[in-house]
């Protein structure tokens, strides 16, 4: 366990949070696997612990800036992290970490997150590149995670599958605001290239240079840029300056032409030349069909089947058609036999009569024929409308188990929780 960090067994808030273990750390802070100890439930806690100015003076919790030229700088950034932390807790975004607790102590600040235990997008993408339709849902996700988080003019800045954890009911979450920064009018143009960092790969040229000024939501679409080449490859993606150079690698074959356009505009070097909003972003990568069919029933599923197309009526049957015609070459015989010369009669009557009973005989055949072929055809209509009834049904049924199961999950996790604590 890192020195600098709280040690096992320590407590904040009077007894309130007890620190578990280190679960990280950064350039900003440490986080830290906390019991919140009234409710027996386990949460994150981020410690503002600037790196290469603070330190923990030995023996205790405290933590204190040793170089006095430091202090102002501190207290600064110590200033930022309460606030946008309250910033960030405002969202009240599915697919933003949720921060219920912000306070001083140990001469420091801290924020307290929901504890997220289904593990990091990073991990999930260890063993190689992740389906196309894995990664655009993560994309979906973070889209409307940054779209809030752009809303209240903040950047994330920090933007990579480190940062995104899935909750208990596999949503993708965005964490660890520490590097995010305000963008206004009223940006401060003096911050220090030590405020900004980034992750290599994933940063685009604005932020590897420290250029405060011209950070902007197009910064944080080159690093959802960059997680999803890093997902689709399984390759660490390159650093901007050599996406500068000499260009974005080739992806792979299977993935579809949108998505690699989309990728490839967010990861243009030039920040003019991406899309400047999440919207745009959005706009570029495909519509999945299903998510446009209309769903009868209330409840909704993630991964539900579509209900089928409705079953239209059997088409007419061209028999009728056919045997009008019949009749009405009938009628025309008939007509002629009417007005037939008296010199003709008996001839002409023999040929008629012959021509309509022949006509007639055919034309029972093939009413009857055509009264058989419809009765097959109502009774294949019928046999289709109660499977498509049968399969709505279960498509019913199906969407309230899993509503159902997602329903207990939360209490299942914690009665599991207090199941270990009471071990």
């Amino acid at each position: 366990m890192d020195s600098r960090a709280l040690k096992q067994g320590s407590t904040l808030q009077n007894g309130k949070y007890l620190i578990l273990r280190t679960l990280g750390q950064g350039g900003f802070g440490i986080t830290y696997l906390a019991e919140q100890t009234g409710l027996g439930m386990k949460v994150a806690i981020k410690e503002f612990f600037l790196k290469g100015s603070c330190t923990r003076e030995n023996g205790t919790s405290r933590v204190s800036v040793p170089i006095a030229d430091n202090e102002e700088l501190v207290s600064r950034c110590q200033k930022k992290f309460k606030s946008e932390a309250r910033k960030i807790a405002s969202l009240n975004n599915d697919h933003i970490v949720n921060i219920i607790d912000v306070f001083d102590e140990n001469g420091t600040s801290y924020y307290v997150m929901k504890y997220l235990d289904g593990g990091s997008l990073a991990a999930r993408s260890k063993g190689g590149a992740l389906p196309e339709s894995v990664v655009l849902q993560v994309t979906a996700d973070i889209c409307d995670a940054l779209k809030s988080v752009h809303s209240q003019k903040l950047l994330h800045l920090d933007v990579k599958p480190a940062n995104i954890l899935f909750d208990e009911r596999g949503r993708s979450v965005l964490i660890d605001f520490g590097v995010s920064k305000y963008v206004d009018s009223q940006q401060d143009s003096s911050t220090t290239s030590s405020l900004i960092g980034y992750s290599r790969g994933f940063a685009p040229l604005e932020q590897v240079n420290s250029v405060a000024s011209s950070l902007s939501p197009a910064s944080d679409i080159y690093a959802l840029g960059a997680t999803m080449y890093n997902l689709l490859t399984g390759k660490e993606p390159p650093e901007a300056s050599v996406v500068m150079d000499s260009g974005l690698p080739e992806l792979p074959a299977g993935v579809s032409d949108e998505v690699k356009e989309a990728i490839s505009q967010a990861m243009r070097p030039r920040r003019k030349d991406r899309p400047q909003d999440i919207d745009a972003f959005m706009e570029l990568l495909p519509v999945d069909a299903e998510m446009k069919q209309p769903v009868d029933d209330e409840t909704v599923v993630v991964g539900m089947v579509p209900p089928e197309p409705p079953v239209l009526p059997p088409k007419p049957s061209k028999w009728p058609i056919i045997l009008s015609g019949i009749m009405l070459a009938a009628s025309i015989v008939l007509a002629a036999v009417s007005f037939s010369g008296r010199g003709n009669e008996s001839a002409v009557s023999e040929t008629a009569s012959s021509a309509v009973e022949e006509m007639t005989v055919k034309v029972d055949e093939l009413t009857e024929k055509n009264e058989a072929l419809q009765k097959q055809v109502n009774d294949l209509g019928t046999q289709v409308n109660t499977l498509k009834s049968q399969n709505a049904t279960l498509q019913k049924d199906k969407a309230k188990l899993q509503s159902d199961v997602n329903s207990y999950k939360p209490d299942a996790e914690r009665w599991r929780r207090q199941m270990q604590l009471n071990k």
